[in-house]
């Protein structure tokens, strides 16, 4: 999951049936009260899977009598092998996936509960960062699901790239933008930033650059319910997306590449800049964390924002509990209260550079850019050196993600201006 932190919210959950590991036949439910079952994405091999294996004995050893049963699903998949089971009345207790597309409905549809109630009940109402206990509540007030871990999404500066190319200092406004973009062109390389301008690397990319005069609460608006054409400020914000775009900012080709195309060339050193998820800096070589310093992405010296952007969020993965689960309540409180606790939390920030919506987090030594980054992040507001923009995905309705990320290709095409991109965007939410 780490890898794959707001995956789920930029791909189809409407897939082929889904392929399970881990399981067996498509039955996960359990009416053992000793037996809780959890359905996650934790697959073999991975730094999570191997801490959550370790996190589930300690509390089997901690609970004698008292079982996990874990399912398996990978990727998206899990979102519909679950409401299968749910619809026969044999879903999983507990649930671990991220808050996105079709989940945001769970609730409302009786899918999962609310755990507002539990919040204070188990004593998790000050473990939790506040900004994640919002995330994860609805409209009505209700909390959707107990928040685990969340993403950093800085700017990655590869300082050895710009320097040879004679950018002596980190862009810090629009104008060292394009000037860095002539210089690094000028020394043969293809471009300075890495995107994928065809899925949601490059959308979320987008919508941060047209956020530069975008107060936040119009950004909320326009993700909710469109109107990118009729707006003056998203327009003057896709203009200056235009620009950057013609002016070579952006890595040749961009409006094809994607996610996995950007971070190769990111891990190979061969990207001055990329905006990237932490949980792709998770894997960077050591040669090229030792070049590497993170920040935000340049705004204009007018945006209405003060300092260069960046995004985070805590949606990435948290803890539902099914109708089933709240059956055997008890025995759910005490794997949440586990999962919760200190000692589970340091080994899943420590060993695996999870990203966690907890207060008084460790640092992780073994995942530098990763620390780093939640540093950044938890920097008071007047010390920090970005701001933090709107991330769309809590606003963008379901059904307009995959169209949107189509629309997002367009943008980055030569050619395209600020009216036509805002078109594209439009278009998204009436397909």
């Amino acid at each position: 999951m780490r890898r794959r932190t707001l995956l789920a919210g930029a791909v189809s959950a409407a897939l082929a049936p889904p392929a399970l590991t881990a399981c067996g036949a498509l039955d996960p439910g359990n009416d053992d009260p000793d037996t809780l079952v959890v359905h996650s994405m934790f697959t073999a091999g991975s730094d999570d899977s191997e801490v959550y294996e370790t996190v589930c004995d300690d509390f089997e050893r901690a609970n004698p009598g008292s079982r996990i049963k874990n399912l398996v699903s990978g990727g998206t998949d899990l979102i519909n092998v679950y409401e299968t089971a749910r619809l026969a009345g044999k879903e999983a207790d507990v649930v671990l996936v991220n808050l996105a597309e079709k989940s945001l409905s769970w609730i409302e549809l009786g899918a999962t509960v609310p755990v507002t109630r539990y919040l204070d009940d188990w004593d998790l109402a000050g473990r939790i960062i506040p900004q994640a206990l919002t995330e994860w509540t609805d409209a009505d007030g209700r909390l959707m699901g107990f928040p685990w871990t969340g993403f950093t999404w800085p700017v990655a500066y590869n300082t050895r790239l710009l320097a040879d190319a004679g950018v002596t200092e980190r862009p810090r406004t629009a104008d060292d933008l394009i000037e860095a973009a002539d210089l690094v062109r000028a020394a043969g390389a293809k471009g300075l930033v890495a995107i994928g301008g065809n899925d949601w690397s490059g959308q979320k990319l987008l919508m941060q650059v047209m956020q530069a005069y975008l107060p936040p609460e119009s950004a909320e608006r326009l993700f909710r319910e469109a109107g990118y054409a009729d707006d003056p400020d998203a327009l003057r914000g896709l203009e200056h997306f235009v620009e950057l775009r013609d002016a070579g900012v952006f890595f040749d080709g961009a409006q094809g590449l994607n996610a996995d195309s950007m971070n190769t060339d990111f891990y190979n050193g061969q990207a001055p800049m990329v905006s990237v998820i932490s949980g792709t800096l998770a894997s960077v070589p050591p040669e090229v964390v030792e070049v590497t310093e993170l920040g935000g992405w340049p705004v204009p010296a007018d945006s209405v924002y003060d300092r260069p952007t960046a995004l985070r969020g805590y949606t990435s993965t948290g803890i539902w509990i099914s109708p089933n689960g709240e059956r055997k309540i008890d025995l759910v409180r005490r794997f949440v209260t586990h999962f919760y606790s200190e000692a589970s939390t340091e080994r899943f920030v420590r060993d695996a550079g999870q990203v966690v919506a907890l207060r008084g987090a460790v640092d992780s030594p073994q995942f530098p850019l990763i620390g780093e980054s939640v540093r950044l992040s938890e920097a008071d507001e007047g010390e920090s050196e970005v701001a933090y923009a709107v991330l769309p995905d809590l606003f963008v309705p379901a059904a307009v993600s995959q169209p949107l990320i189509r629309a997002t290709s367009l943008a980055f095409t030569p050619g395209r201006d600020a009216a036509a991109i805002a078109r594209a965007l439009d278009t998204a939410y009436r397909s």
